[in-house]
């Protein structure tokens, strides 16, 4: 049978199509092996960010410690007082460390006192009669001192008769703890003592009594301490007389350590 000229037969065509066919087979194959070799390839996992989910800790400082207070206690006006017997015989200059006094044996407005003490014990101005006594049952004795060196042993002293008269005195108050010392005496009376710091506190007092004619003797040991320098001041007074004759309070001595 033959063809009608310039019609193409169909089998002039199959050859190219087949060889386009196995190209396009080929090319599907090749792209799913590379997929598949992907596909085998392990995926790198992603790095895990941790969350922060609590608030962060405010930073909270840490206090220093501050100086500690001084623990050292504060000096206060404070006053002390002691009153005992008096010894056979009293060494002035042994005790009073600081200063010492006697008074009336060179007269009633006379006193002995230490040539080093620097005039710390001091007496206020005589206002009111006294005279000058040996009625001390005890004796006082001292060296280094002044206007006499020395004495081994009086018992003279100083007395005033009638209520209302008697002695004052004075001796220097710092913050230091300080002792004074009183030989003092009463007649016929009642004696009282004073005392007060002119730094303030209380006015300390204390009396003593003989209804007799003899000399009734007593030490006073005084303890007190102020809050600033200052001065501590000392009455011993006549309170009341008794009988008509001389009642009154004496003054012997006194010593400062």
């Amino acid at each position: 049978m033959l063809l009608e000229p310039g019609r193409p037969r169909w089998r002039d065509h199959l050859g190219p199509a087949a060889v386009i066919l196995v190209g396009v087979l080929v090319v599907v194959a090749v792209g799913l092996v590379l997929r598949a070799g992907r596909a085998e390839e392990p995926v790198p996992a992603e790095p895990v960010v941790a969350e922060v989910t609590d608030p962060p800790v405010a930073q909270v400082p840490i206090p220093l410690p501050s100086p500690s207070p001084s623990t050292s206690p504060k000096p206060v006006d404070s006053i002390v007082v002691e009153q005992g017997g008096v010894p056979d015989t009293v060494d002035l200059a042994a005790e009073g460390k600081i200063d010492w006094v006697h008074w009336g044996e060179g007269g009633p407005y006379a006193l002995e006192r230490s040539a080093k003490g620097g005039f710390a014990i001091l007496e206020g101005t005589p206002d009111a009669p006294r005279e000058r006594h040996t009625l001390s049952p005890q004796r006082f004795r001292w060296s280094g001192g002044t206007p006499a060196a020395g004495n081994r042993g009086t018992t003279s002293g100083i007395r005033t008769c009638g209520a209302g008269n008697g002695f004052t005195l004075s001796a220097p108050a710092t913050t230091n703890p300080m002792r004074l010392r009183l030989y003092l005496g009463v007649s016929a009376a009642r004696g009282l003592l004073r005392l007060r710091l002119s730094t303030g506190g209380k006015t300390l007092t204390s009396a003593m009594v003989q209804r007799g004619n003899e000399l009734e003797t007593a030490k006073y040991t005084i303890d007190y301490q102020a809050t600033e320098a200052g001065k501590i001041s000392i009455e011993w007074i006549t309170e009341e007389s008794f009988g008509s004759g001389c009642g009154g309070v004496a003054l012997q001595a006194a010593t400062l350590f």
